[in-house]
């Protein structure tokens, strides 16, 4: 794609590296925002570690499985399909009455943090590769007969 459309190249670029930016920047939110859910929800100690650690979990029991997704639905649609889960989550997370609301948004946010992070390493190779390496030449791989004479011939000096 670097060679086709290279105005476009740092534009997807830079929508590539937003999802795990906005994955592993979501668990360092939550974690500043505990005083403000222990304030506004009344949560205690226990529930608290269970929103931060609902996501932490949920995140990664799931990172396999989305990458599996990827490969056998699509790396865009899952990407795709990743973002609007992870906004949806993110909207209710923001605006939950209750903190079981807020417990079940934050999963919802890791499934689809799930989905989408993943496809950010595959969207990075697929986009981003570049030339292709030369094959190595026959001789210079061990099974090589003109390999052996030499490496055979120098050892009984």
């Amino acid at each position: 794609m670097t060679s086709d459309h290279p105005r476009h190249a740092g534009a997807l670029l830079a929508v590539l590296l937003m999802a795990p930016f906005m994955a592993q920047a979501d668990a360092t939110i939550a974690n500043v925002a505990t005083p403000s859910i222990h304030a506004e929800l009344g949560a205690n100690g226990a529930e608290l570690e269970l929103v931060i650690g609902g996501y932490l979990v949920a995140f990664a029991v799931l990172l396999i499985t989305g990458a599996r997704l990827g490969q056998t639905h699509g790396y865009r649609r899952m990407f795709l399909l990743g973002v609007a889960v992870f906004t949806t989550g993110s909207a209710l997370s923001g605006l939950a009455p209750t903190l079981a609301v807020l417990i079940a948004a934050r999963v919802i946010q890791a499934v689809g943090a799930a989905l989408m992070f993943p496809q950010t390493l595959t969207g990075i190779q697929l986009a981003f590769a570049g030339p292709r390496a030369p094959a190595p030449s026959p001789c210079t791989r061990p099974p090589c007969p003109r390999a052996r004479s030499r490496v055979s011939s120098s050892a009984g000096r």
